[in-house]
């Protein structure tokens, strides 16, 4: 068993996912792939066209054995948060071997040394001048490396998927994790990231949204599940758009003051009062957006800034790292992960993992920031299911369907409650303890089974 972990989006799944997914198999010899998937919102500041449990099965369908979702105050945060949340989550699971994403350059050695003058150049004392030119931070960040380092190295930061490998590697760094967990890199095939330029089997996931959104075919782009489930929820008017957000964004930003938009994420340097006075004459989304950008300030930056407002995520909430995760869809390979990192010792990145939220509301009533993060994520999605033409009812979260797919040839039955909770001990200790809750379970069974049996008796009598 070789577990590689992958950190994604899925919006929508494609063909150049499917590449990646194969290619790591091919090229590490990893038998299990975990994804830690955005939920229903992505980095780009934008709602998930179709829903997180529906990606989430289409993932399991194509090649991903487990998907966990990634929680929204982390998938709605900037590049370097978003990785860290990510592979954070999949160290907690302890048997992960490694990390695969895709890149321009292709090449791990180039990444490496780029996250290595990263982090060396990034300082308070570097970036302050940059910064109060009203440089944006990635370009003050190009820019140091690129006079200290070169070229060369400086201009891997001007490609998206290269930022974000770079971000991954200096999170396995930071976290301690890279003698664990091998970062793998796969040159980007066909278009790059947000690229309107296709080949005939692969396009990049902004131009596929495109494609929909003009009621094109998508199919020599996607698996089969993924173009039949855009028909079916095109169909059905339940693809989900930014644009359908207006009202509810104007609403909130209108009820919040300067201090509480102070308090969201990425906004300084008065971009509050910016947007508190943008908020009351804006008239569209469109407007509003126009008003509030400024060149600091790219707009996937300002569309996270709006969604975290109606969300009401604070900027302390991205403090507190994931305090459990929530499984979407598995299969029989993803139980064989559950049960691994089941069996083996706590260590201090341990989490629960579990497909129930129920379970994450009840521990929340000991740990106050579980029962935040609860609220985070069912508020979200329950602001989700009106950004559809056809607005769903709430709860989506408590009634979502889970997905386990059945594999040829596996027998194994699905796991309790699809969860798994961390024990201390080798990995025969913690065999034997659940053998002896096994045991011990069934001995009560038994008893109760006795207690009945003679209780109809005594009756009879």
């Amino acid at each position: 068993m070789k577990t590689y972990g992958i950190i994604c989006e899925y919006n929508p799944f494609h063909n150049g996912h499917i590449y990646q997914i194969e290619e790591t198999k091919k090229q590490t010899g990893a038998t299990h792939i975990v994804a830690v998937m955005s939920g229903n919102y992505v980095q780009r500041g934008e709602p998930a066209l179709i829903d997180k449990f529906k990606r989430a099965e289409i993932a399991v369908k194509n090649g991903v054995d487990l998907v966990i979702e990634m929680p929204v105050q982390y998938s709605l945060a900037n590049a370097e948060l978003f990785a860290r949340c990510g592979v954070l989550m999949l160290g907690s699971l302890r048997c992960v071997e490694g990390i695969s994403f895709g890149s321009e350059c292709g090449s791990i050695d180039q990444l490496i040394q780029c996250a290595d003058a990263v982090q060396e150049v990034t300082t308070p004392e570097n970036l302050k001048p940059l910064m109060e030119q009203g440089i944006p931070f990635p370009d003050a960040i190009h820019q140091l490396v690129s006079y200290k380092y070169g070229p060369l190295v400086g201009d891997l930061l001007n490609s998206p998927n290269n930022i974000l490998a770079v971000e991954y590697i200096k999170s396995l760094k930071i976290l301690g994790l890279l003698d664990k967990i091998k970062p793998f890199t796969i040159k980007r095939e066909g278009s790059e990231h947000d690229s309107d330029v296709h080949s005939a089997k692969y396009a990049s996931g902004s131009y596929l949204r495109q494609l929909i959104d003009d009621g094109e075919d998508i199919s020599a782009y996607v698996p089969k599940d993924t173009a039949d489930a855009v028909a079916e929820y095109d169909d059905n008017d339940l693809l989900c758009w930014f644009e359908n957000f207006e009202r509810v964004l104007l609403y909130r930003l209108r009820t919040m003051s300067p201090q509480d938009l102070a308090k969201v994420p990425d906004v300084g340097q008065g971009l509050e009062n910016r947007i508190f006075q943008a908020a009351r004459v804006a008239t569209s989304l469109e407007d509003l957006l126009d008003k509030i950008k400024v060149k600091r300030y790219p707009m996937a930056r300002l569309k996270r800034i709006l969604l975290n407002a109606l969300f009401g995520i604070r900027t302390d909430d991205l403090k507190v790292p994931p305090t459990y995760g929530r499984i979407l869809a598995l299969n029989d390979r993803g139980a064989e992960i559950l049960k691994m990192a089941g069996s083996l010792p706590e260590d201090k990145l341990s989490i629960p993992f579990s497909s129930s939220l129920k379970d994450f509301v009840e521990a929340g009533k000991q740990n106050p920031n579980v029962m935040r993060a609860v609220g985070m994520t069912t508020l979200s999605t329950d602001i989700y299911t009106l950004g559809s033409r056809n607005i769903r009812p709430s709860g989506m979260d408590f009634t979502g369907k889970v997905t386990f797919d059945k594999l040829e040839g596996f027998v194994s039955e699905l796991p309790a409650d699809m969860k798994t909770t961390a024990m201390s001990g080798t990995a025969e200790e913690v065999e034997k303890m659940r053998a002896e809750r096994a045991a011990a379970k069934a001995a009560e069974t038994d008893a109760k089974a006795s207690e009945n049996a003679d209780s109809e008796e005594k009756g009879n009598d």
